[in-house]
């Protein structure tokens, strides 16, 4: 990948200068196809039958009873696939009969589940269970039964658990782990108050019981109880709104509120309104009560909600395009309150959305944009973008295709892969590096046809990374080898190709803390070779003011000789006394993935009159 512009290297810091590896070879796509390469070499496979011809959404899943299950999800037009990321080995995840994917989707996990939001459609859901023959199925819609009082055949406590046994599931109506309810008949013999609150704590399906935790004497066999599911607070229950996406927070799943489900099965109606959040009850991502008032942001502006995010403290921050908000206390919807951010920014891609420690980076009109929490009752934007160093770059962003911008934190790094200039798709990847401060790369593939759709941090132990999956099959692992070669597939049904981009490096302009013009007389570049490959660099020198380019020489000229594999050499040499107000290096790769160590220019003032220079 190419790392090129505007990265800005200091004396003492050590960055690479060499392409990210970008290896497709790490998993295995599951359409049957041939391995390519020798064992040790991997599998590359990617889209290459008659059924399946395209890929619209991916996610990360772990298996919570097996710590070593880590796997990237992905769905296909006809089938969801299970990659397990430590061998490559597949499952086949079905969806439901007759049933078949064509627009981009949006997963996640949540509740031990994977869910496939299709915007405007039923959405899908898989209980994460990957033996026999897995398979999604529809969540439920249409018409809302609203809760019921429900009376056990018996209930019977000891030591502080009481359990309610029923005569059928739908007896039980949907009561779930987490549900409120309350007691409207204490029953007999019992110690019940009518009107006192209980937890559901655990429900067996099997043995058709509902275990609650009640501060009351033993007591078996009592009977006449009966119990009051929690009504909705508002305009009435509802089945999950077919939404574009959804997060998790707080138990909870919050979602956009685009649409009212209609009373007949996969039915939903379009609102006028698309700056509507709503939420699922605790636990139960079956029930939505329609707190209209609660969660509209904005109403009646020119605006709507582009992506949501759980942050600490019971907080959910809503960025909508022109505007951000939080929502405090979401646990107890009826006292949930609503806070404008700000109005003076808004977010442009929901996927580019990522916390690290107390602040939230993502991207907006002028570049990425991060909020932090000052104090646990302050969180407030700041007023400068974090990318303003690489404000060119940003600039070349496509407006037109920036919502398809994702982001991922990991190893110190914020990645956010964005379309720049004329493409339509993510085909770059810019890197901000918190423990230097600084955006420390731009990383292109040397193929116009490589890009991200979705980048994903999954894995455990050497396994775990960052993971660019796209819409042609291809996933592929970033920063994964040293070679400096990318092994990607662009296209569906050719084969790998192993690509050595041309990578460089700029630093910043270097100005001596002042105003005047400089002569500016030789530099000192301290650079190591890594452990596989001997280097190669092409120096130059470009001073502004008089504007001019400077030929410094390449590495091995300097040195006698490419720079052994494991070396390291400090590099002098003379700039000529060119004159100027600032000085800047660039450094071409010809060969290897060297190590910029660090860099020293020395200069002076070349005049103090406070005449016009002539």
């Amino acid at each position: 990948m190419d790392r090129n512009g505007e990265a800005q290297v200091r004396k003492g810091v050590e960055l690479l200068l060499a392409p990210l590896a970008v290896d497709a070879s790490v998993l295995a796509i599951p359409f049957d196809l041939p391995t390519a390469g020798q064992e040790g070499d991997g599998v590359t496979a990617i889209l290459n039958d008659d059924i399946v011809n395209a890929i619209y959404g991916s996610c990360a899943y772990s298996d919570p009873t097996a710590d070593a299950s880590q796997y990237i999800i992905i769905a296909s037009n006809s089938k969801a696939i299970a990659i397990k990321v430590s061998d490559g080995t597949t499952t086949d995840i079905d969806y439901p009969v007759g049933l078949g994917i064509s627009q981009p989707v949006d997963m996640i996990q949540a509740f031990n589940k994977v869910f496939i939001f299709r915007d405007g459609q039923t959405a899908l859901e898989w209980n994460g269970d990957l033996s026999g023959t897995p398979e999604f199925t529809k969540v439920t819609s249409g018409e809302y039964s609203q809760p019921k009082r429900l009376t056990p055949t018996r209930v019977d406590i000891v030591d502080g658990k009481a359990t309610a046994t029923f005569s059928s599931l739908a007896a039980m109506n949907g009561l779930n782990v987490g549900n409120v309810f309350v007691i409207e008949n204490e029953g007999s013999p019992s110690t019940f108050t009518v009107g006192s609150e209980f937890l559901v704590a655990a429900r067996d399906d099997t043995a058709l019981t509902i275990d609650f935790f009640a501060q009351l004497d033993d007591a078996s066999n009592v009977s006449g109880v009966v119990i009051q599911q929690h009504v909705s607070v508002g305009l009435g229950f509802t089945h999950m709104p077919a939404p574009p996406f959804a997060i998790y927070h707080q138990r909870r799943l919050i979602m956009p509120f685009n649409y009212t489900v209609d009373n007949a099965v996969d039915s939903f109606t379009r609102k006028d309104s698309l700056d509507e959040v709503i939420a699922s009850d605790i636990l139960d991502t079956d029930t939505y009560d329609q707190i209209y008032a609660q969660y509209r942001f904005n109403a009646g502006t020119a605006d709507f909600v582009v992506g949501l995010h759980s942050f600490a403290e019971d907080t959910l921050l809503v960025f909508n395009r022109n505007s951000i908000h939080t929502v405090q206390n979401s646990t107890d919807l009826a006292t949930a309150s609503v806070r404008l951010l700000t109005n003076e920014v808004g977010c442009l891609a929901r996927k580019s959305i990522i916390q690290v420690g107390n602040r939230v980076l993502f991207l907006s009109d002028n570049g990425v944009y991060s909020t932090e929490f000052i104090d646990e009752y302050n969180l407030r934007g700041t007023g400068t973008p974090l990318s303003e160093s690489i404000n060119s770059t940003v600039q070349r962003i496509n407006k037109n295709h920036a919502d398809k911008s994702v982001a991922v934190y990991f190893d110190n790094r914020y990645y956010i892969a964005v379309p720049l200039d004329n493409s339509t798709e993510n085909n770059a990847i810019l890197v901000y590096n918190f423990l230097n401060q600084q955006w420390e790369s731009i990383d292109q593939v040397d193929d116009s046809n490589f890009h991200s759709t979705n980048l994903i941090v999954v894995g455990k132990g050497d396994d775990r990374g960052v993971y660019s999956v796209n819409d042609i099959g291809g996933v592929h692992r970033l920063d994964n080898r040293v070679d400096g070669i990318d092994r990607v597939i662009t296209q569906i049904g050719g084969s790998q190709q192993n690509l050595a981009p041309p990578v460089s490096l700029t630093t910043r302009q270097y100005t001596l803390g002042t105003m005047d013009r400089k002569r500016w007389k030789e530099f000192d570049f301290h650079i190591q070779s890594s452990d596989s490959n001997a280097s190669n660099v092409a120096f130059s020198a470009e001073t502004e003011n008089p504007d001019a380019t400077v030929d410094l020489g390449t590495l091995s000229s300097l040195n006698g000789g490419d720079l052994a594999v494991s070396e390291d050499v400090s590099i002098r040499g003379r700039i000529g006394n060119r004159r100027g107000y600032g000085i800047q290096f660039t450094m071409n790769n010809t060969s290897g993935r060297p190590k910029i160590r660090s860099i020293e220019v020395e200069g002076s003032i070349a005049m103090r009159s406070t005449n016009k220079a002539i």
